[in-house]
C-alpha cells in the first residue's frame, strides 16, 4: 500500500510539471499577441504629381493667392499652384574668360516654377533635375545654385542677361550649402552689387531622386532702391540654374532666354 501511494504522489507531481511547463511555454505567445502594434509614420504627402504647363518666353505665371504655408518646398499646399516647365539654355558667352568654358553641345535644362502670396510674401518654388547635390565651392568644385531676376523697368528694354546700366535688375539668388541667400542689383555683366536682405529668404531640399527644390520668399512691400516691388503681385522674371557637377559658375550657367510675367489672380487669400 506504501508503495502505491508513492507511486501516485510521484505522478501527481509529474503531472503538475507538465502543467507548469505547459504554462511557461504558453506565456511568450500570449505576450506576444497582447504586445501593442507600433504604428508606422504616415507617407509623406506628394506634392509635384499635378498638371503642368509649359512656359515660353513672353509667357504668364499665375499667382495662386491662399494663407496655407508656403516656405516648406515639401508644403502640400503647393499642390494647389499650378507649375510650369521652362527650358532654360546655355546663357550666351559674355565674357572671354567663359568663352573658354563654353560649350555650345551642351543641352538645355529643365526647370519647374509654382508662385504664390499670402497677402504678405510673394513665394516663388523652383525644383529641378540634378543627379549630383554639389555644396563645394573651392577653384576645382563648384555648388549648385538658382537665381530669380527681376526687371526694375520695362522689361521690353531690360537686359534679361544682368540687365544694364539705364535698365538694371533686382536678382534672389541661392547657393547650395550657403545662408541666407543673397540679394543682389546689376546693371549689366559684371556689375553685380549686394544689397540688404530686406527679408529676403530661401528654404531648400534635395531629395533622394536627384532634384532639387528652392522657394525663394520676400515681403510684398519692401522699400529702397533696386528692391523690385511687388505690392500688386505683379513682375517680369527670369530664371537662371548652375549645375556644380558641370563646373558652371558666374556667368556659365542656363537661363531663360527672356523674360516671362508673374500674374496675380483675383480675389483674396484663400483658407
Amino acid at each position: 500500500m506504501g508503495l502505491n501511494l508513492m507511486k501516485n504522489a510521484l505522478s501527481s507531481l509529474l503531472l503538475m510539471g507538465i502543467l507548469v511547463s505547459a504554462y511557461s511555454a504558453a506565456q511568450p505567445e500570449q505576450a506576444k499577441q497582447t504586445a501593442p502594434v507600433k504604428k508606422t509614420a504616415p507617407l509623406p504627402a506628394v506634392v509635384d504629381d499635378t498638371p503642368v504647363e509649359a512656359l515660353q518666353v513672353g509667357g504668364s505665371v499665375v499667382v495662386l493667392k491662399t494663407s496655407a504655408g508656403l516656405g516648406d518646398p515639401d508644403s502640400v499646399a503647393w499642390r494647389e499652384a499650378q507649375e510650369y516647365l521652362m527650358e532654360l539654355g546655355l546663357a550666351p558667352p559674355v565674357h572671354p574668360s567663359i568663352n573658354l568654358r563654353y560649350d555650345a553641345t551642351t543641352p538645355p535644362a529643365a526647370v519647374f516654377l509654382r508662385a504664390a502670396t499670402d497677402g504678405e510674401r510673394l513665394y516663388l518654388r523652383l525644383r529641378w533635375p540634378d543627379a549630383s547635390q554639389n555644396m563645394a565651392g573651392n577653384r576645382s568644385e563648384f555648388a549648385d545654385g538658382a537665381a530669380v531676376q527681376f526687371a526694375l523697368g520695362d522689361s521690353a528694354t531690360t537686359s534679361f542677361m544682368m540687365g544694364a546700366p539705364a535698365g538694371p535688375v533686382n536678382i534672389w539668388y541661392w547657393k547650395a550649402g550657403q545662408t541666407p541667400a543673397q540679394n543682389l542689383a546689376a546693371g549689366g555683366f559684371g556689375s553685380t552689387t549686394a544689397l540688404e536682405l530686406a527679408g529676403l529668404n530661401a528654404s531648400s531640399l534635395y531629395r533622394d531622386s536627384g532634384e532639387w527644390v528652392v522657394v525663394f520668399s520676400r515681403p510684398l512691400d519692401q522699400a529702397g532702391e533696386y528692391q523690385v516691388q511687388l505690392q500688386n503681385v505683379t513682375a517680369s522674371i527670369a530664371l537662371a540654374l548652375w549645375q556644380g557637377d558641370g563646373k558652371q559658375r558666374d556667368g556659365l550657367k542656363h537661363v531663360s532666354m527672356g523674360w516671362v510675367s508673374l500674374a496675380a489672380t483675383g480675389g483674396v487669400p484663400a483658407s
